[in-house]
């Protein structure tokens, strides 16, 4: 059984910039090699748009005390994070942290995940982000959602 804790947020909201900031976050407690992207590193390695600096859609793997972290920031496409979300149960991931916009609609990507995943699987926390206008204060806001995130993971590898 996975645990998940979904980031929930309106559409450019910055859900992708807290499951950045998460990982970053994470990578400081984490073992140094991990994969991103499909790839084997040993660093901080996201990505970010040339032309506007927003952070690049990523999904990773970290571990922490023997226990596997599962990161998906993209969450608009319900049936792409659920092919995610499926991979990462298969390779027996423990807590995976994924996004999905705030709508509990049919054919949403939260609805999905309660629908599919929450049964079988314990939903640990649900963190809403709030959106800030201002492009420098965007990392500043998320800080607390960030430190929420930060306390379930902590918790659910104990």
């Amino acid at each position: 059984m996975s645990k998940l804790i979904i980031i929930r947020g309106q559409q450019n909201s910055g859900k992708t910039t807290t499951t950045g900031l998460v990982y970053s976050e994470l990578l400081k407690i984490a073992e140094i090699r991990h994969r991103i992207n499909g790839k084997d590193v040993e660093s901080n390695s996201l990505e970010y748009n040339k032309d506007s600096g927003d952070l690049i859609d990523f999904s990773a793997v970290i571990t922490i005390n023997s226990k596997k972290i599962g990161i998906i920031s993209a969450g608009d496409d319900p049936n792409d994070l659920e092919r995610k979300i499926n991979n990462f149960i298969k390779k027996e991931i423990e807590i995976i942290i994924c996004c999905a916009r705030s709508r509990n609609v049919k054919g949403s990507s939260y609805r999905m995940i309660i629908d599919k995943f929450s049964k079988n699987n314990k939903i640990l926390k649900e963190v809403w982000v709030s959106h800030s206008p201002n492009r420098d204060e965007k990392e500043t806001i998320k800080k607390q959602s960030v430190s929420e995130i930060i306390k379930a993971v902590n918790e659910g590898i104990k």
